[in-house]
């Protein structure tokens, strides 16, 4: 139960932005019980520091495939939403350091 109306609770993708700060978590422990998500059927992460996607999908059989994305000419498709998104778009405007 959500007393402030602001989560998701059966969500079949989540998409984060990862950081020098959330790096390690999002990529392990936050991972990790996201899995334990029975809606879950994708998980997107976008590097904010380099150009790079890291798309994990579920499977039928519940195991996990991982597929990285590190050509700014890529694209990758979330079929849980019927969405296409491009890496061009997504890194569209940003400078890295």
């Amino acid at each position: 139960m959500d007393p402030e109306n602001d989560t998701a609770t059966n969500p079949t993708v989540i998409i984060e932005i990862l950081s020098a700060s959330t790096r390690n978590y999002d990529q392990g422990e936050k991972y990790n019980l996201y899995r334990e998500i029975d809606s879950l059927k994708e998980y997107i992460l976008i590097d904010s520091q380099v150009v790079k996607v890291i798309k994990h999908s579920k499977n039928e059989d519940g195991s996990w495939l991982l597929v990285e994305y590190k050509s700014i000419e890529d694209a990758f498709f979330i079929k849980s939403i019927a969405v296409e998104l491009s890496l061009v778009d997504l890194y569209e405007n940003v400078k890295f350091e």
